[in-house]
């Protein structure tokens, strides 16, 4: 559920902001939280997050088609390239956490 609200504000951030950067930050910090929550398999994070950023794009495409570029589009694809390392990287940092104040792994 969580992972959803995160997908969704990610793509009303990627469709209000004309700052690419921005989504690309937003979706960095939420997959790297949500892989250090549940680090057990960060892949699912991955696929609940992203997908909403290339739907909405497309959505917004159709209801105002002169104000979306593609370059726009082709961002809202790259951003499974951000999210890839960001719930990897949450992962390994929870496991390095629990490596160095011997919390038992759940």
């Amino acid at each position: 559920m969580v992972g959803i609200i995160f997908g969704a504000l990610a793509a009303v951030i990627h469709v209000l902001v004309p700052e690419q950067g921005l989504t690309f930050l937003w979706v960095m910090m939420t997959t790297m939280i949500l892989g250090c929550w549940k680090r057990e398999a960060p892949w699912r994070w991955i696929l609940l997050v992203v997908p909403f950023v290339p739907i909405a794009d497309i959505a917004h495409k159709l209801l105002r088609p002169q104000q979306v570029s593609r370059a726009s589009m082709w961002g809202a694809v790259l951003i499974a390239l951000v999210a890839v390392p960001g719930a990897y990287g949450g992962s390994y940092m929870r496991q390095m956490i629990n490596n160095i104040f011997g919390t038992p792994n759940e």
